[in-house]
């Protein structure tokens, strides 16, 4: 796991988010009808604010942890596909981006901890149904960005980062559209058109919002599609480097 970060980041990147927990806990705090937010008081049990709250922290966390989830394995996952073979390269595609989902999934539910709280201190649960199901997209959302940089850098081998950015812009592209899959007929595309857009949507980042319900039967094509393409890109010779 070293080749993601130091166990020292790790350290400090768990005590970072702890000192904010402890933060949130002191700074909403009950104060008879009302509650006292960092030293503004609204009404207890006002469902406006409950659902305001829900929506806020949900569109939160439904950030937070896919991009945790990238910055923190693709630099590692990066490393594994510039093997200099093709059976390192498609060996490494499948550890690397197990073991950066891990990762990922230890800092980005530690980065949670804090918006727990205040799910908590607000809501009077710590795991609202609807936070969890945005943090089970999040997670989805995330292996498929580490997936699609990884189908990225295997084209754009010189440069990881650039790889990384136009995944994040992959997911804007899905986003836009799936209002040809929703309104496609309407529009004028054939239904076959629109069903080809549908799978391509599938295969996409994730353009879903953070109270979309998680569909286990679209993860063959949103993580086995990626998956397959990335495995047939290792066959991509590795960039040599020019001798000085």
């Amino acid at each position: 796991m070293d080749r993601f970060g130091s166990s020292r980041l790790r350290i400090v990147w768990a005590c970072v988010f702890l000192l904010l927990t402890g933060l949130v806990l002191a700074g909403i705090r009950s104060d008879g009808t009302n509650l006292q937010i960092f030293g503004g008081a609204i009404p207890k049990g006002d469902e406006t604010i409950n659902t305001y709250a829900t929506a806020n922290l949900g569109v939160l966390i439904y950030w937070v942890v896919p991009f945790v989830i990238l910055m923190g394995g693709f630099m590692g996952l990066a490393g594994a596909l510039g093997a200099s073979t093709f059976g390192e390269r498609f060996k490494g595609l499948f550890i690397a981006t197990g073991l950066a989902f891990i990762h990922g999934l230890f800092l980005s539910q530690v980065a949670l901890i804090p918006l727990w709280a205040a799910a908590w201190k607000l809501l009077g649960t710590p795991f609202p149904a609807a936070l969890l199901q945005a943090d089970l997209l999040g997670l989805l959302l995330g292996l498929q960005l580490l997936l699609w940089s990884a189908i990225l850098m295997r084209v754009i081998q010189s440069n990881p980062g650039l790889a990384v950015l136009l995944a994040l812009l992959m997911k804007e592209v899905g986003s836009k559209l799936v209002y040809v899959v929703d309104f496609g007929e309407q529009m004028g595309f054939s239904a076959g058109g629109v069903k080809a857009v549908g799978a391509i949507v599938s295969m996409l980042p994730s353009g879903q919002i953070p109270s979309d319900p998680f569909a286990p039967s679209a993860l063959p094509l949103s993580i086995g599609g990626p998956l397959l393409l990335a495995a047939l890109l290792c066959a991509i010779p590795a960039r040599k480097g020019k001798k000085t």
